[in-house]
């Protein structure tokens, strides 16, 4: 027959080291796979919201896209009615006119960039 002290010392103490050890390790991987959840998660709500303003990006240019192609078939419409020719005429010349204005803008900003200096 053993001994309580030599029990303990041969058989408990052992096996309580051994399952101290083998829930250590239980903890250091549940905490990995909770740190690896954690990214996860976080990743993949980056991820939600990025498809959100995707999404919302569409939705912008889908209606921009159908505003287009109502002010094409007006102008369209405008080419049947008033000619090709008159049409194109109109254009160029409301183009060279902002033009224009633009680089009016341009230098009057130039000239003030001098002045300030």
């Amino acid at each position: 027959m053993e001994s309580a002290k030599s029990y303990r010392d041969k058989k408990i103490k052992p096996l309580l080291k051994e399952i101290v050890n083998v829930l250590h390790s239980l903890y250091v991987k549940y905490r990995t796979i909770s740190n690896k959840y954690d990214r996860l998660e976080i990743s993949y709500n980056q991820e939600l919201s990025a498809k959100e303003r995707i999404r919302n990006r569409l939705d912008d240019v889908l209606s921009e896209n159908e505003q287009l192609r109502s002010v094409e078939m007006d102008y369209q419409r405008t080419k049947a009615v008033l000619g090709s020719d008159v049409v194109q005429s109109a254009v160029r010349t409301a183009r060279q006119r902002e033009q224009a204005i633009e680089e009016q803008r341009y230098a009057v900003r130039r000239k003030h960039d001098r002045g300030a200096r």
